[in-house]
């Protein structure tokens, strides 16, 4: 009986990705060197996106470019990827370029006529476009990104005069941890419903790719050195704790507001009734893609309100948006959040802004 070729393909991509990545107890998926990912749909990252580059009021297109270009940039030098060897060093590590953008599902980047075929957002392939280039070429480049198409990017280079110096790592914030408990390191394979595609895979029939947590730290960054001042009818339903200062507060409401959008336009069913609800939600809907858990949850009220105690972590705003998109979801009304540190976690609390009398 022959083999089915696109089920064949697909277990080989995933073995491939096993190879590379595991989910760690913490609720992230670490490569080998311990560095969190995330597994986008990539309608949800575009509407994500969008509602950020809206709610902050200003442009962020070059900002999320750099941002991946740095986090790119920074794998290069921490890895092996390229060679520096003279003997077909150019055609090897092309090779690896191709290998790798398959397997990440970012799509197709030609090195030599400066194209990109990709459903990937083109600020973000444009970044890694840019990384890519500097480095086989060892010279920095200034970029511009064409799209010809809704998956055909056509790159623009021009000879930047600055010196090639090394990736700063991925910036910390607050609730970031500088050290893994070796606890959350063990963990289970990636296990994803694979399909290869043109241009990358799918995921349960949908386009989606990995991302690694560092190129949302890095424009989490620049948009904490924004100044950008949030509305305080939108302050008023957060209460933060000293520990997180208020520039940083920004990037992760900003976060909350463009995964609530995620949500509201999606078709994923959120039922909550009690806290089982919550774990069944998070193993459906997070864990799987690395984008966090809690460590237990306490019922609050009779409203719904409850408390989760959340691990330090990179994609701790991811995890807090979801949350509350979740909460907001399951039962129509508008959440009020509280985040403090709590038993050298921390501690999030949702209750309902407005109360309700039965």
């Amino acid at each position: 009986m022959p083999i089915d070729e696109d089920s064949s393909n697909a277990s080989s991509l995933l073995l491939s990705l096993q190879d590379h990545f595991h989910c760690a107890n913490d609720g992230t998926i670490r490569d080998s060197s311990e560095q969190a990912w995330m597994v986008w749909n990539m309608v949800d990252f575009n509407r994500w996106w969008h509602a950020l580059e809206t709610e902050s009021g200003v442009p962020l297109g070059r900002k999320i470019m750099h941002a991946a270009a740095d986090q790119e940039e920074y794998f290069f030098e921490s890895s092996a990827l390229l060679q520096t060897g003279w003997f077909k060093k150019k055609k090897r590590n092309m090779s690896s370029l191709s290998r790798r953008w398959a397997r990440l599902g970012w799509g197709k980047y030609e090195f030599n006529s400066s194209r990109i075929f990709s459903y990937l957002l083109a600020p973000v392939c444009s970044g890694f476009a840019l990384a890519a280039a500097e480095a086989m070429t060892s010279e920095r480049r200034k970029i511009q990104w064409h799209n010809v198409s809704n998956i055909q990017i056509q790159l623009e280079f021009e000879d930047d005069s600055r010196t090639i110096s090394q990736a700063p790592p991925p910036p910390h914030f607050h609730w970031d941890s500088d050290s893994i408990p070796s606890s959350f390191l063990d963990g289970k394979p990636v296990q994803l419903d694979l399909q290869s595609a043109e241009y990358g895979w799918t995921h349960s029939g949908e386009r989606a790719c990995f991302l690694p947590s560092g190129l949302f730290q890095r424009l989490f960054e620049h948009v904490k050195l924004q100044g950008l001042i949030l509305p305080p009818q939108l302050l008023e339903a957060w209460n933060f704790c000293e520990h997180i200062d208020s520039s940083s507060r920004t990037p992760l409401i900003l976060t909350s507001l463009a995964v609530e959008e995620v949500i509201s336009q999606s078709e994923r069913p959120i039922y909550i009734q009690d806290l089982e609800s919550w774990d069944q939600l998070v193993e459906a809907y997070l864990l799987p893609f690395g984008f966090g858990t809690f460590l237990r949850s306490t019922s609050l009220d009779d409203q719904g309100g409850v408390e989760f105690e959340l691990p330090s972590s990179s994609i701790f705003p991811f995890t807090v948006a979801y949350l509350i998109a979740f909460w907001q979801r399951g039962f129509g009304r508008k959440a009020s959040v509280k985040i403090e540190q709590k038993n050298g976690n921390w501690s999030l609390q949702l209750t309902s802004l407005l109360s309700y009398t039965m």
